[in-house]
């Protein structure tokens, strides 16, 4: 009798699921729900006939009609929502690379399932449940006897209308689209990138048509005749000037952080929001703006390994530096640490040679492991050091508290993940402030200077910096979304701050100024970089005088510095 009774259930249900009206129904309520994610109107036309591409392919392959437009529905439906889910923490749309390079990336598989189980958990749900759904469909769903012909006069018709409905005016970048939070557009529209890039379209052909430029000259000696004191750059991960933040007594609160040695505070523009630290730490390795790359910013890491020829790295050791970078990620995430390797680090201490043991230690972890190398390498080796220290406890999410709460404020909001956010900075400036201490302790026998920075917003922060600051808007690069802020100080050593001093600093400026405020010896290309900050006034990719820009990345490709294909 029970199995009678469910095969009578399970017969209703495919009844209803495989009747017309339900398929409308589902179709009318699909189309609702991804105009909420898409919010434009205009873009529905695109974003429907993609569906119903998807739909008639299937139907091409497996001739179940119903089966067809529910799995179509369904995948649009789940791309949109992962896109949201992107679009939320990193500031940037799901796009089809992050199949073809983070979908393949065990590193960053394995950090986003550590970081972000309270998202990926309930989407991996939904997806199983869906596809438990789409099976039964499948199997209850009777082929139809349409020729295949017709069925592939379906497909043509369909994807013929795709081009025609494009929601982009032609000469529009399509990366400006991905930073506008049109989630059921984005993913289909990416696939123009990856095609552009299978054949070759795009950076090659706009660099090739910049205006002819005589290479730089060949870099001699580095003639550096006075001290090269120790250069320590540190990435304080997701970190803003809170001091701005004039709300819930926050910026009282941080009143006293983010100055520079000499009291000062200093703005910082970066390319990302919310996430990808890797794209401002592209920039400011190779003092190139990640815009120039258009959509392939978040990838920059993998698609420019080999590239970059010339970079801070590179100056550096031409005036005897030795060159390294501690980060908390495994060498291969996002390919960072084989990048790095390719524009000219000596070593890179990845998350196993620091001994960590999760992704998201508090940062005085990460300035101990620093200290620990700072000590070994003044045992063993003479030259000066350059070290970048990322940090990582400012990090989202903000769902779990990791953080104390500050002892010299008790203020709080009441919004959990801001609270918990602000508590996380605070510490990872108190363990910053120790890291500087600890420097300043051998000002004398070892000088040094200390350029920290926030490698980008946070999205804690996203609905209160919208309140404070009309111009806040992430599809706009140029806006208050993309200032963060940074500091330097010097210990035991001369600082010339002149090349820091802009009403903003792009990050692709950061480690050209911070060689020429260290007093050191530049190349021919380094002096052209500092004197392309000062022409266009700490601007680079927003420069007034586009031709500057341009002539400085023409000559750097004309003298084999940058290859791009």
């Amino acid at each position: 009798m029970r199995s009678t009774n469910s095969k009578t259930l399970t017969a209703r249900a495919a009844d209803l699921l495989l009747h017309r009206v339900t398929a409308i129904a589902a179709a009318l309520l699909c189309a609702a729900l991804l105009y909420l994610l898409e919010g434009a109107v205009d873009h529905m036309p695109f974003v429907m006939l993609c569906v119903l591409a998807i739909a008639t392919m299937l139907f091409l392959l497996s001739r179940r009609l119903y089966f067809s437009i529910y799995t179509a529905l369904t995948i649009t439906t789940l791309l949109s929502i992962a896109s949201v889910l992107k679009y939320r923490t990193k500031g940037f749309d799901l796009h089809i690379y992050d199949v073809v390079f983070t979908g393949t990336d065990p590193k960053a598989f394995a950090f986003l399932l550590d970081g972000f189980k309270i998202y990926i958990l309930p989407f991996a749900g939904l997806l199983m449940a869906s596809i438990a759904m789409l099976v039964f469909i499948f199997i209850r769903d009777r082929k139809l006897s349409i020729t295949t012909l017709k069925r592939s006069g379906l497909v043509a018709t369909t994807v013929a209308l795709i081009p025609v409905s494009y929601p982009l005016q032609a000469e529009e970048p399509r990366y400006f689209h991905y930073l506008g939070g049109y989630n059921a557009s984005a993913f289909f529209i990416s696939f123009l990138d990856l095609r552009d890039a299978t054949f070759g379209q795009g950076n090659a052909e706009r660099f090739a048509n910049m205006p002819a430029a005589e290479p730089f000259a060949a870099a001699g000696e580095c003639e550096t005749t006075g001290p090269k004191p120790d250069l320590f750059v540190v990435l304080s991960e997701s970190q803003t000037d809170l001091s701005r933040l004039d709300q819930y007594g926050i910026g009282q609160q941080f009143s006293e952080r983010f100055e520079s040695a000499d009291g000062k505070r200093r703005k910082l523009r970066v390319e990302t929001f919310g996430g990808g630290t890797w794209i401002s730490n592209f920039s400011l390795m190779t003092g190139l703006s990640s815009l120039e790359f258009g959509w392939r910013a978040p990838y920059l890491t993998t698609t420019m390994e080999g590239k970059v020829h010339q970079s801070l790295a590179t100056e550096l050791s031409r005036c005897g530096y030795r060159t390294a970078v501690l980060m908390p990620m495994d060498h291969g995430f996002v390919n960072e640490g084989p990048f790095l390797e390719s524009i000219g680090f000596d070593e890179i201490l990845d998350y196993d040679r620091i001994g960590a043991s999760e992704y998201a230690h508090r940062d005085s972890f990460y300035f101990e492991a620093a200290r620990t190398f700072i000590e070994e390498h003044r045992r063993t080796d003479g030259r000066p050091l350059f070290l970048q220290v990322q940090t990582m406890f400012a990090h989202s999410p903000y769902s779990d508290h990791l953080a104390d709460p500050d002892p010299q404020s008790s203020s709080e909001s009441g919004i959990f993940e801001l609270d918990e956010y602000v508590r996380r900075v605070a510490q990872s400036q108190r363990d910053f402030r120790w890291f500087l201490d600890q420097s300043a302790s051998e000002a004398t026998s070892h000088p040094a200077i200390i350029l920290e920075f926030g490698d980008h917003q946070s999205f804690a922060t996203r609905d209160v910096m919208t309140r404070l600051n009309p111009d806040f808007a992430l599809y706009d690069l140029g806006s208050s979304a993309y200032l963060t802020y940074f500091t330097v100080h010097g210990i035991g050593s001369n600082v010339d701050m002149r090349p820091f001093e802009f009403d903003s600093l792009d990050i692709a400026y950061l480690g050209v100024s911070l060689t020429e405020a260290a007093g050191l010896d530049m190349s021919p290309m380094f002096s052209d970089l500092a004197a392309l900050r000062d022409h266009c006034e700490g601007k680079m990719y927003f420069c007034q005088d586009r031709a500057a820009v341009n002539r400085h990345l023409k000559k750097r490709v004309t003298s084999n510095y940058l290859t791009i294909e």
